[in-house]
């Protein structure tokens, strides 16, 4: 399971909600930004969610990357990123980000549904 399901105290309403991150698949940084917002939406959706509320990017600066390289690349990641949240109907409100040694860009993806509005798998 990729999401996690957490009733809400009033209202009877659940918050569905997932994250998920990413290193560079693609060596278009934009299209990149892109691919990660994808992701994370997806496993929102596949819980039956069909509208995301909010969204949350989570970044993580290479410090291997020069100056130059990371005033070209980081602002592209976090467009694709951006618009891939609009095209959804939903945006970037805020997020998380690091220096680390390698580049990854990921999320949060956020839903209040009702009890019909997604699904949920039963462990035993």
């Amino acid at each position: 399971m990729d999401a996690a399901v957490t009733p809400l105290r009033h209202g009877g309403l659940s918050l569905v909600q997932t994250t998920d991150f990413f290193y560079p698949l693609v060596d278009d940084p934009y299209i990149m930004g892109k691919i990660a917002c994808a992701n994370v939406l997806s496993d929102l959706y596949a819980m039956g969610a069909t509208e995301c509320d909010n969204m949350l990017m989570l970044l993580a600066v290479s410090t291997q990357m020069s100056d130059k390289e990371r005033d070209v690349v980081i602002p592209l990641m976090m467009r694709g990123f951006k618009d891939c949240a609009q095209e959804a109907g939903t945006e970037v409100t805020g997020g998380q980000t690091v220096k680390n040694p390698w580049v990854t860009i990921g999320g949060v993806a956020t839903a209040v549904c009702q009890p019909n509005e997604f699904i949920t798998c039963v462990f035993r």
